[in-house]
């Protein structure tokens, strides 16, 4: 069918040629006619790709998630770390302390009597 112009639509007198607002200059018909198992396949077509989409984006979220936890997990070991390392500290230093006092009692002598501090 060929474009043929929409005539009816001017307003006016025919002299004037002036166009409504809003209306379609030419019409054109439709070179493409689909039947009805043409428009189903295609609507199946658009609602898988729909489908594949959402689920690529929900595996997305899936995989955060994932790695979420993973660095959950490895934040509780580095604190287990944390209060591991701090308890060995303490006693590093708490038998550091005893080894001092230890050294300086070994050297000393043993006094034999107390009576030249008179008062």
């Amino acid at each position: 069918m060929p474009a043929y112009y929409a005539t009816r639509r001017m307003t006016g007198t025919s002299s004037s040629n002036t166009w409504a607002r809003n209306r379609n200059d030419v019409r054109h018909s439709s070179k493409i006619i689909l039947g009805p198992v043409s428009h189903t396949i295609t609507i199946v077509l658009i609602v898988l790709l729909t489908g594949l989409i959402f689920l690529t984006q929900s595996t997305k979220v899936t995989n955060y998630d994932v790695e979420i936890a993973k660095v959950d997990d490895e934040i509780v070991n580095l604190e287990a770390q944390r209060d591991a390392l701090a308890v060995e500290n303490a006693k590093i230093t708490a038998a550091a302390a005893d080894e001092d006092k230890n050294q300086v009692a070994t050297t000393m002598v043993d006094a034999n009597s107390a009576d030249f501090v008179k008062e």
